[in-house]
């Protein structure tokens, strides 16, 4: 085998350092040339090798070189725009994105330890300052992204403007923290942006910290489990719906009947009791409240008592379209048990109890199902139910009319 002399060695591992210094020199020189964003993404083609050779991955000029010249081609272009010329606001925004994007790598890395073993930073002051000093450009550039449908780069910037005030490793150069209402209404346009680029888990992220903060838009809280629904994440659905419901209580009757509907798929009665008689212990004239009571004792199977619900629902609600539907429903159920209970009656004694006890049912039931199809002219189960009706009482012109609205 042939020998390798230590000194050798050393000179290879020199040859290779050098190498690499060389690389992060030349790229240096690279980015001062740089005066489009085209030029940037050349320029930055050149160092990427450095990102995973092992001499320089681990180094924080590796990653401040190109995040501090995104950052000044960002502010020549700005520079150009604020002198009347009309410089791309898309390759702007992305300047920017790429400069805090490698600053951040940067100081994440920007470690020096000296002779005497002491840690140093060696960067990280300029860096936080650098990202400090340009927060409202995120804010900017996240709308013109926004305006321009860039959805991916405009939850970016977005979010970067929530995150800069909050992070630590900013040290003393950090940003006055934003208001919650500031940071709150941005972390939901984050969101919407995410959401809009498919991004389900990026959106959560950030309708969960609008929501940690208070937003007071109601609609917003409905995007956030719209986003749990598409990623079919039931116990975000839950999480999201029970903020929602503790925020605005029963605003929109969505939020408990989500919560509701959770314990109920989940065969969990008691908690979906508990939590339906603490809501009626605090607003018990709430017609919403005992339909829920009714949707709950039905999937049960406690017909009877779920009847009972719905009639308390719909005098305290009468004009709520499925509160009717379903009180017209349980009546028409009602109906069907008594015919299980006829079967050893004579056809005299049939008939006259169908007359004085059954058919009353379904013409209670016709007035509740027709009042809330003149409610809600979509709900065309309430049309189904009225033909059962008008069959069984041999109501021929009201059953036509039903069956022409069917057409």
């Amino acid at each position: 085998m042939k020998k390798i002399s230590v000194l050798a060695l050393g000179l290879l591992a020199s040859v290779s350092v050098s190498a690499q210094t060389s690389v992060l020199k030349e790229s240096e020189k690279a980015f001062k040339g740089v005066d489009s964003y085209g030029a940037y993404q050349k320029a930055l083609e050149g160092i990427k090798p450095a990102f995973t050779n092992a001499e320089t991955e681990k180094q924080a000029q590796t990653y401040w070189i190109p995040g501090k010249a995104g950052f000044k081609l960002y502010d020549d272009l700005y520079s150009q725009k604020l002198i009347g010329k009309n410089p791309d606001l898309i390759e702007m925004g992305s300047a920017l994105l790429d400069g805090y994007k490698y600053g951040m790598m940067a100081l994440a890395v920007d470690t020096v330890v000296d002779p005497k073993g002491k840690v140093k930073t060696k960067y990280s002051k300029e860096i936080a300052s650098m990202v400090a000093g340009h927060l409202n450009d995120f804010l900017n550039c996240g709308s013109a992204f926004w305006d321009a449908q860039k959805f991916p780069q405009a939850y970016e910037a977005f979010s970067a403007y929530v995150e800069i005030p909050e992070n630590p490793r900013l040290g003393k150069e950090a940003p006055k923290a934003l208001a919650d209402s500031t940071a709150a209404q941005i972390a939901y346009y984050a969101g919407l942006a995410a959401w809009q680029a498919e991004k389900l888990p990026e959106a959560a992220k950030a309708f969960e910290k609008m929501m940690s903060l208070g937003y007071n838009d109601v609609s917003a809280y409905d995007y956030a489990y719209s986003v749990a629904y598409a990623m079919q994440d039931e116990q975000k659905k839950l999480e999201y719906s029970k903020i929602a419901f503790d925020k605005f209580g029963n605003q929109k009757p969505e939020f408990l009947q989500r919560i509701i509907s959770y314990y109920i798929s989940a065969k969990d009665y008691d908690t979906a009791m508990k939590t339906l008689q603490d809501a009626i212990a605090t607003d018990p004239s709430n017609g919403n409240y005992y339909y829920l009571l009714g949707v709950l004792y039905d999937d049960k199977g406690e017909k009877e008592t779920a009847k009972q619900n719905f009639k308390k629902a719909v005098e305290l609600d009468p004009n709520n379209s499925l509160i009717n539907f379903s009180y017209g429903t349980a009546l028409i159920q009602e109906y069907e048990r008594l015919d299980e209970k006829t079967g050893e009656m004579s056809q005299a004694e049939y008939n006259k109890y169908r007359v004085e006890n059954m058919n009353p049912l379904l013409k209670e039931a016709a007035t509740y199902l027709e009042k809330a199809y003149e409610l809600d002219n979509e709900l065309t189960n309430a049309l189904t139910n009225l033909k059962i009706v008008y069959y069984n009482l041999n109501d021929e012109t009201n059953l036509k009319r039903v069956e022409n609205l069917m057409l």
